[in-house]
């Protein structure tokens, strides 16, 4: 993982999928997906330099892209809209990368996860933007050059965590007492 990560990256790698075959979009597009979803939890998670190996790297608890989806999630950091449809871009992706059969967007299976994609929907684009919209794989493809973008947006704006402080009573000889314990824990 690079240190910067621009919006010039991520419409080039989208100007690349766009030229690519079915297979190839959907999983550069996914892979791109999970990539910013990795760095969005990391900006949020408290800052320290093992973060990512702890938590991302090899069979740590957030290498899934599952994993990255369910957490970003329940940690607030992505929408319903989202979260849904990155659940389903997994799954497509998974579907291409897993079979031997030749599938594309056609593929009855396929285009059913991508009729359920919302985000594109969800902004209530103009009825003539949608019907220029020609095929399954031109609407999977906006759909997720549009969750890359909310995502990006996400990252720029979210707060690392800091540390935890443990709230403390503020009834006189107690609170000398816990302090004196050191985190106002009960022991």
């Amino acid at each position: 993982m690079t240190d910067k990560f621009t919006g010039e990256q991520i419409n080039r790698t989208f100007d690349e999928v766009f030229k690519q075959t079915d297979r190839a979009s959907a999983i550069v597009s996914s892979s791109l997906l999970e990539e910013l979803l990795e760095r969005l939890i990391l900006a949020f998670l408290m800052d320290n330099e093992k973060t990512k190996r702890d938590l991302f790297d090899g069979i740590a608890p957030l290498s899934t892209m599952s994993a990255k989806i369910n957490i970003a999630y329940h940690l607030g950091l992505i929408g319903k809209n989202e979260y849904e449809d990155l659940k389903f871009i997994k799954n497509i992706r998974n579907d291409f990368a897993h079979s031997f059969e030749t599938i594309n967007f056609e593929t009855q299976r396929i285009k059913d996860k991508c009729l359920q994609l919302k985000v594109l929907t969800s902004t209530n684009p103009p009825k003539d933007a949608m019907d220029s919209i020609k095929t399954t794989k031109t609407f999977f493809q906006i759909n997720t050059t549009l969750l890359a973008s909310m995502l990006y947006f996400h990252l720029s704006q979210v707060e690392h965590l800091k540390p935890y402080k443990y709230k403390t009573e503020d009834k006189g000889k107690d609170t000398q007492q816990k302090s004196r314990r050191g985190s106002g824990l009960v022991s």
